[in-house]
């Protein structure tokens, strides 16, 4: 976690920015952000709180401020392959598709912060197999 590699951007100047774009929304514990199935409006990043992320039912890890999720279904529009459970109250950054696109396209280094989220995730998941 913290700073992103090779580019000296650290999480929390990205978590200022999902803040300023997005729209903060609490979610209180044993709630879900979304479930396996579900539709991708938004991809998520925790301002506060713990979540866990699971896969058929299997944890893949536990994520808190600075990490974001989401993003796959926000670049493939396809339903939700995993189930993000609020173990810990929890504000979340909600930025939509279309938020999503302008911050990869105009905003320095952006796309280095989704590139290591996605590789973060598909770490944690081939940990968990």
């Amino acid at each position: 976690m913290g700073d992103i590699p090779f580019v000296g951007v650290g999480k929390s100047d990205f978590l200022a920015m999902a803040r300023q774009m997005g729209t903060v929304v609490r979610f209180p514990a044993e709630t879900f952000v979304f479930r396996e199935g579900d539709p991708p409006d938004h991809m998520y990043m925790i301002v506060s709180g713990r979540i866990e992320v699971r896969g058929h039912d299997k944890l893949i890890e536990s994520i808190g401020p600075g990490d974001s999720l989401g993003i796959v279904g926000v670049i493939d529009g396809k339903p939700r392959t995993v189930t993000a459970h609020v173990v810990e109250d929890a504000e979340l950054a909600l930025i939509d598709k279309r938020r999503f696109r302008y911050m990869v396209e105009s905003v320095p280094n952006y796309v280095w912060y989704v590139t290591n989220e996605l590789v973060e995730r598909l770490r944690a998941t081939n940990a968990a197999l």
